[in-house]
């Protein structure tokens, strides 16, 4: 599994420098700064090429006009199905070990984590909130509207019976 620790701490400095307002209209100068190219934009989101060293570069945009929620970015290969988990596991572990060292020399101090299987990382910055993912077979950098995590993290009202 191979792993673009370059690309993705790259792309979170770029992602923390971005003059973000969270519209679709930020999508295409992002990607342009980015060096990637907008596939396709659709109703609720959009398909990017990134120039990752991953076999399957690609990230995609989720949100409805006229605001971006997030970017999704794979940033290392995503594992064929026919190999074993015992396989997998190791070189996503260390994988995901290695961009937690690299993005917190960059980021500082991850402001969250959440431990296990599917582990996460976040960093609130002011523009952007930034999280690194580890999946079943594959690792992910997401780029987040700081509104839109403020209203996923606001708790849920109790009922009131």
């Amino acid at each position: 599994m191979h792993v673009d620790i370059e690309g993705a701490t790259r792309i979170a400095r770029l992602a923390t420098e971005f003059d973000w307002t969270w519209a679709v209209d930020d999508l295409e100068p992002f990607c342009a700064q980015a060096g990637w190219e907008l596939v396709e934009l659709m109703q609720g989101g959009a398909s990017i090429r990134t120039n990752f060293h991953v076999n399957r570069p690609e990230a995609q945009m989720f949100g409805r006009q006229p605001r971006m929620k997030w970017i999704s970015i794979d940033v290392t290969d995503v594992a064929d199905g026919a190999t074993p988990m015992t396989v997998v596991r190791p070189l996503r572990d260390e994988a995901f070990t290695n961009l937690d060292v690299a993005l917190t020399s960059l980021l500082g101090t991850a402001t969250s984590a959440e431990p296990g299987p599917k582990a996460a990382l976040r960093w609130d910055l002011p523009k952007v909130v930034i999280t690194l993912n580890r999946g079943v077979r594959a690792i992910d950098l997401r780029l987040k509207s700081p509104g839109y995590q403020a209203w996923v993290d606001e708790p849920e009202p109790e009922d009131e019976d």
